[in-house]
């Protein structure tokens, strides 16, 4: 295999002159740079990447790491993010920690050694200095639907209080006074931000919230089933279920199925995220439809941001704010009013 060494003496040039024209990193006369280029055409010489990154500081590799990769919600946003990456000729590693945070704090450790240029992440929520690492290392941080404490980088979401809020209101609207909702981690910003949506809209109506009808549990299907099927045995069982992503969704559908309970009939359902398959169920299910496409854009431009201010070397700090967007609450068959 050809080495710049070999580039360099068939053009007739040093290494350094070679180097220059591969990186662009000095001004070389354009008949210089002409037989190099032939040179390295003739040779079929292909630059080390990893040469590259020690002589530059740049490696053209992003990184995403999400906490459930079989979400379709995170499926989307690796392919929304790799779709627009693509054109610029940029590397994706994709990571999967799968709501696990020491497989988490290994792939931010292997990522740091990869000296990758920028990391989109959804986080499992829990505190990690190796974000502090990035931070130290110029390498910039952009957190995707979820913000963890401590995050050393701007986040990108929904705005979740809003739509918690929204989907709340709603049920309250139809007459509903009884009205659970399942969740996990109620440490995650998301959670967090969709609870407070859903007290916040008893407040506003005046109405006291049953803690009982607050679930939490495990991100796993019969976990939430089990969940569910708690709150649907009760005597005071709900009215109305708002059910914080898709796993929830399943573990509310299947639980009805096991007690032949029917939407809207016996049960209002609301499911977050609005994916192909909910609208084709029967009845069409009510969901909160987020931004996928709009989330990958506002991701992309604010690392673009952040890379621009890395590499500028500037001394100050530049924080850059976070992007909250709207989600929609799409209306259909599985709610009625009381």
């Amino acid at each position: 295999m050809p080495t710049i060494r070999d580039v360099a003496k068939l053009a007739g040039v040093s290494t350094a002159t070679v180097s220059h024209v591969l990186n662009n990193s000095r001004t070389v006369l354009p008949e210089t740079r002409q037989q190099v280029l032939h040179a390295i055409e003739q040779l079929n010489y292909r630059p080390s990447a990893i040469a590259r990154s020690l002589t530059t500081n740049v490696t053209r590799t992003i990184a995403v790491l999400v906490a459930d990769i079989t979400n379709p919600f995170f499926a989307s946003i690796v392919r929304g993010i790799e779709d627009r990456l693509e054109p610029h000729g940029l590397n994706l590693i994709v990571c999967n920690t799968d709501e696990q945070a020491d497989r988490e704090a290994r792939y931010l450790e292997l990522l740091l050694a990869r000296r990758v240029d920028g990391l989109i992440i959804a986080p499992t929520g829990e505190a990690q200095t190796l974000f502090h690492e990035f931070a130290s290392h110029r390498i910039p941080l952009v957190f995707i639907d979820r913000k963890p404490p401590h995050p050393h980088g701007p986040l990108v979401a929904v705005d979740n209080h809003a739509i918690g809020y929204a989907a709340t209101n709603y049920l309250l609207r139809l007459g509903h006074r009884r009205i659970a909702i399942l969740a996990r981690k109620p440490m995650l910003s998301t959670v967090m931000g969709r609870l407070g949506g859903y007290r916040q809209a008893f407040i506003d109506h005046r109405l006291t919230v049953d803690e009982s009808l607050i679930a939490i549990t495990e991100h796993d299907l019969a976990a939430v089933a089990n969940s569910a099927r708690q709150l649907l045995a009760s005597n005071q069982h709900p009215t109305a279920i708002i059910a914080t992503n898709q796993i929830m969704s399943l573990g509310v559908l299947q639980a009805m199925q096991d007690r032949h309970l029917k939407c809207p009939d016996d049960i209002s359902l609301i499911c977050f995220d609005d994916n192909p398959w909910v609208a084709l169920f029967t009845p069409p299910l009510t969901a909160v439809r987020q931004p996928v496409a709009e989330l990958c854009d506002a991701a992309i431009n604010t690392l673009q941001q952040a890379l621009t201010h890395q590499r500028s070397k500037s001394v100050e700090k530049t924080i850059l704010p976070d992007v909250l967007l709207k989600a929609e609450l799409i209306q259909r068959a599985s709610c009625k009013s009381i």
